[in-house]
């Protein structure tokens, strides 16, 4: 199996787990066939989060891919030098050392009636101002900007946050200390006098703002209708993609046991989805009259289950080992006619037959050091991206291993693992 089959697989239209990637910094903004409207207006509607998680996954892909980054690493410093600015004429009280254009009569009633100093003038002095509609407009840019960075931050974590938000947090806090940039005033909201203003000016540095700020203001316009039918679109044809193959492969057959506990087994679509960020729950629910499955993606059942495990108990009862607690792939909790089962999923990109025994020892690790605890409910199945076949029937298999090219034994692998 190839990069291009498991991202054709994951970018079918019928389906909307690409937004399942992880959002985080092994991604890279990209588009790919659109979703059919109605399947992706299902999966938004059943986000965990609502609103908020559709939202996040819309400005996370809206800043990742529509070029913010490189505007505010490379067009918004060469800008900050040459900000539009205007000379404005002001009347103020100087001195002792005159400055300016005194204005004498003024000067004189001022004396006069106390109003000033002996030694102070009334005088009309020269300013350079640079509160512009078109600086006004790159003021609101790089605020909102770095206030959508900031709630990203804030979901997934400073270490988890993209390199292009990164990038973009940067540059704006580089603007905000700029001696003239920093001065300026944020407007409460663009107008279209600010947009006109850019748009017309002769720097294409604002051209290039007024763009990314008329892209913003349509992910964050007040009418619901509106905004949503922004996000639609945009989620519709752009995503997180993985860089590392490994990463993509994961995502394949995590789409794929979903597609699988959909059809072959019956469930129907899941009744609830959870984006892939910093303290997350399941990533999908399916539930009918009388069974439930939770599924979890790189996730430790330490902390979804509230487990001791084996592993954990030798780290603390020993000074200077470390380390935090092991995690499948994927992890399915079910609940079937009132039993819990719990099934580990790992995967493995290779093809090479040393490696994938050495993926066997590791999946009996994860039965040891979780089976104290769960005993015979605990299942665990290794995925391999093709090339596995079997030969032999063993009744109650402690490992299933199955090609993910043959939907067929992945299907066969969860049911068996999900049979009571």
């Amino acid at each position: 199996m190839s990069r291009e089959v498991w991202r054709d697989f994951v970018c079918a239209p019928d389906r909307a787990g690409r937004h399942l990637s992880a959002i985080g910094r092994g991604v890279v903004g990209a588009k790919s066939e659109a979703i059919d409207l109605a399947v992706l207006q299902a999966f938004l509607d059943r986000l965990h989060g609502a609103s908020d998680d559709v939202e996040l996954l819309g400005s996370v892909i809206d800043l990742v891919a529509g070029g913010y980054a490189d505007f505010a690493e490379k067009t918004l410093p060469t800008i900050l030098d040459a900000l539009s600015n205007e000379v404005l004429s002001l009347e103020q009280i100087v001195g002792p050392a005159m400055r300016g254009n005194p204005r004498w009569d003024r000067t004189i009633i001022g004396r006069l009636s106390g109003a000033i100093s002996p030694v102070q003038y009334v005088s009309r002095t020269s300013h350079r101002s640079f509160e512009l509609p078109e600086n006004q407009l790159l003021a609101w840019l790089v605020h909102d900007l770095r206030e959508a960075v900031t709630e990203i931050e804030r979901r997934v974590g400073t270490t988890g946050l993209h390199p292009d938000l990164v990038r973009i947090r940067d540059g704006c806090d580089a603007a905000r200390r700029h001696h003239w940039f920093g001065d300026l005033t944020v407007p409460l909201r663009v107008s279209e006098t600010m947009i006109a203003a850019a748009l017309r000016h002769r720097r294409p540095e604002y051209r290039i703002a007024a763009k990314l700020v008329r892209r913003r203001l349509e992910i964050e316009t007040r009418n619901e209708q509106a905004r949503w039918y922004s996000i639609l679109a945009l989620l519709a044809v752009n995503w997180l993609e993985p860089i590392s193959d490994d990463d993509l492969f994961e995502l394949y057959i995590l789409v794929l046991t979903l597609d699988v506990l959909t059809d072959e087994l019956g469930f129907g679509e899941p009744v609830e989805y959870g984006l892939v960020t910093k303290g997350r729950g399941h990533v999908a629910m399916f539930k009918d009259e009388s069974r439930k499955v939770q599924v979890f993606f790189d996730q430790t059942p330490a902390a979804v289950l509230n487990l001791k495990t084996r592993y954990a108990s030798v780290v603390g009862a020993h000074r200077g080992l470390s380390g935090g607690q092991r995690r499948p792939d994927i992890m399915l909790v079910a609940d079937i006619d009132g039993r819990q089962l719990i099934t580990l999923v790992e995967m493995k990109k290779s093809d090479h037959g040393r490696y994938l025994s050495d993926s066997v020892y590791k999946v009996f690790g994860y039965l040891f050091d979780f089976g104290e605890s769960l005993a015979e409910s605990l299942r665990a199945i290794l995925v391999v991206p093709t090339g596995i076949s079997v030969t032999a029937t063993v009744p109650n298999p402690p490992i299933i291993v199955a090609s993910g090219d043959n939907r067929a034994a992945v299907a066969q692998a969860i049911r068996e693992a999900l049979t009571v």
